[in-house]
């Protein structure tokens, strides 16, 4: 193999990760900017304003600095916006089982493992999270925390990797999508199950030619977790009813994963270095990723 053709990959990855860093440094500046900005000009800054502006950083001033920096790749794929092969609504909802239970579980073993660590560490609780939720309005965590990531980041780890990534071969693409897609969300709170989650949504992409399936599952994902289950407040017939529902469709999830984990292919990866995992931690873009992303989760951990 020509050694052009070998470090396509290192350079593709490495652009990437070059992008995701400027893409999130940027919408990080920018809504940073913009809620000073608010706050000068305005005697109430609430969470509903600061959801829409960091929003409007990640999708109105960061991501046009990715799709630039991105723009020296080449596509070899058409957008996976219409389904190749299309999903039966049976097999939909066991997809979405899967999703919705591999979150679940790994949700609740990451919470324990960095509960564990701030404890021994003497650091704060990491729940600014559902700190904000508490102050988000119905219609804000209806659009801005359900609607738009769903969409949004689906289109754009999902769809947009797809194009740049898929010449490399499946397993690559989903890997790599999903690393980004959980590591994106700048904390270890999420990260874990961001990562799981993006595997199998990579994978459905694969799998039917389309980010819709993702979309969907994606949304309800988000809508069950910012909507439904805060709905419930303090109410302990509520709150018992939504913790015996999370527990049987994880349940059903996890029993649709075993099913479907015989029937799980992905073609044969083309045009790797000998080294791939060199390649994607070894190039100065990953490595300018990889300081970002654990600068900004340190951050996060020390409140």
């Amino acid at each position: 193999m020509p050694q052009k053709k070998r470090n396509d990959f290192a350079v593709a990855v490495g652009l990437l990760g070059l992008g995701f860093t400027c893409m999130l440094v940027i919408s990080m500046l920018g809504a940073s900017l913009m809620t000073m900005a608010a706050v000068w000009t305005t005697d109430k800054v609430t969470t509903d304003l600061l959801l829409l502006l960091n929003d409007v950083g990640i999708y109105g001033l960061g991501l046009p600095v990715l799709l630039a920096i991105g723009h020296f790749l080449p596509s070899t794929a058409p957008f996976p916006l219409r389904p190749v092969r299309a999903l039966r609504p049976v097999t939909f909802a066991r997809a979405a089982a899967v999703g919705y239970g591999s979150c679940m579980v790994v949700n609740l073993a990451s919470l324990l493992l960095l509960t564990a660590i701030r404890t021994l560490a003497g650091l704060p609780e990491g729940d600014s999270v559902n700190g904000m939720m508490d102050q988000v309005s119905p219609w804000a965590s209806l659009i801005l925390i359900s609607l738009v990531p769903a969409v949004a980041e689906e289109l754009v780890f999902r769809g947009y990797l797809y194009r740049k990534l898929i010449r490399f071969g499946q397993l690559p693409y989903i890997l790599i999508s999903a690393f980004f897609f959980g590591s994106f969300h700048g904390n270890l709170d999420q990260f874990f199950y961001a990562f799981v989650l993006g595997c199998w949504l990579g994978y459905l992409v694969c799998r039917t030619g389309s980010v819709v399936y993702g979309m969907l599952i994606h949304l309800f994902i988000n809508f069950f977790s910012s909507c439904v289950l805060t709905s419930a407040g303090e109410s302990a017939v509520a709150n018992t009813l939504l913790g015996a529902c999370i527990l049987v469709m994880a349940g059903w999830g996890l029993v649709q994963l075993w099913d479907f984990h015989r029937r799980l292919f992905v073609r044969p990866a083309t045009g790797l270095p000998a080294h791939p995992v060199r390649a994607v931690l070894l190039n100065p873009g990953m490595i300018l990723w990889f300081i970002t992303f654990v600068v900004v989760c340190v951050l996060n951990l020390l409140g």
